[in-house]
């Protein structure tokens, strides 16, 4: 990509040198910060004292929009229920009531995706974990407030206004340190307390670590993906039991019925136990679990099911249902039920 440099002059502000260049002041700070030295770098709506330069784009990017700027020539408005457990033995010790209100628009010419979360409500047992959920509640609506580019297949290539959702971390960060849940923490342990800050500034460091944080959540995994009729593509994540293991699925989905309006796909999901390594699995099971459970590592499994009802007309998704079961079988399990439903806009 090219480009050339810009001496700042006194007088300058940001939103004057972007008048000069021909582009939004979004458009300026991102290109400044893709090729400046971290200490180089603008976060906020002002040039820091000591920075002299800009790097200025040569040929300035078309495919950057201005979220405002948008018409949008598709809209819906979704509700979306999650319920989470953790069994041991059958019997549950922890559980998570997620309701979130999403509105969804799209630019269809250019490939374009807003979504902004609307509501979000939860309930947690045992109740002091709510505690964790309340002290980001404030950064889930601002970092759900996001502009996406879709590939062809509707899944998603680039955060258009990633720079607002960094700066969005960057001056929540404090706010946070000053919540009970992270002073709770700090005094029990400083290191964990500090490890938290840390994950937030490896998740908002880069578009890439946003996505995946993006992809991990159900709503976005629904919305953007192309799963049609006898597709077969490989789904990785995190585990929910173990760390640092990754896990991968073969899905393969089927066309389920079709009338004149809507069509329904069902995504059913293999465990591919070649690329899993049991040894590992148990050595941390007998490390975290058989303590507690007493019962030795069994067999690990996992189910995976969707099912998408899609509006032939629009093409988007109306309603949808995800089922995951993570578990050491008969010991010890982590469950996931989602369900979808496109309302009134």
């Amino acid at each position: 990509m090219k480009f050339t440099t810009y001496q700042i002059q006194k007088g300058d502000t940001l939103e004057s040198i972007a008048e000069k260049q021909g582009c939004t002041v979004k458009q300026l700070v991102q290109f400044h910060n893709q090729h400046a030295e971290m200490t180089q770098q603008i976060y906020g709506t002002h040039i820091p004292l000591h920075i002299e330069r800009l790097y200025i784009n040569d040929v300035p990017d078309k495919t950057e929009f201005d979220i405002n700027e948008i018409s949008f020539d598709q809209k819906a408005r979704y509700r979306c229920e999650q319920f989470n457990a953790t069994k041991v033995e059958d019997n549950i010790t922890f559980h998570c009531n997620t309701k979130k209100e999403y509105t969804l628009a799209r630019d269809v010419e250019n490939n374009l995706a807003k979504v902004k979360l609307i509501d979000y409500l939860f309930k947690v047992n045992p109740e002091n974990l709510s505690l964790a959920i309340e002290s980001t509640k404030e950064l889930e609506f601002q970092k759900e407030n996001v502009l996406f580019k879709l590939g062809n297949g509707s899944n998603i290539l680039e955060i258009q206004n990633f720079e607002e959702i960094k700066n969005h971390w960057i001056n929540f960060k404090p706010k946070y340190a000053k919540t009970q849940f992270y002073q709770e923490i700090a005094k029990v342990n400083a290191g964990a307390a500090d490890d938290i800050l840390k994950g937030g500034d490896i998740e908002f460091k880069s578009q890439e670590n946003l996505k995946k944080t993006f992809e991990k959540i159900l709503f976005y995994h629904v919305i953007f993906n192309d799963f049609t009729s006898n597709t077969k593509k490989i789904l990785k994540f995190s585990s929910q039991i173990f760390v640092n293991i990754t896990i991968e699925v073969e899905l393969q989905t089927t066309l389920v019925k079709e009338d004149d309006e809507r069509i329904e796909f069902r995504t059913v999901g293999t465990l591919m136990k070649d690329k899993i390594d049991n040894e590992v699995l148990k050595s941390q099971y007998d490390q975290f679990y058989k303590p507690l459970i007493e019962y030795g590592f069994s067999e690990y499994l996992y189910e995976y099911r969707t099912r998408r009802t899609v509006d032939k007309k629009t093409g988007l998704i109306t309603s949808a249902a995800v089922f995951t079961k993570e578990e050491v079988k008969n010991n010890y399990q982590f469950v996931t039920q989602f369900d979808l439903k496109q309302i009134d806009y």
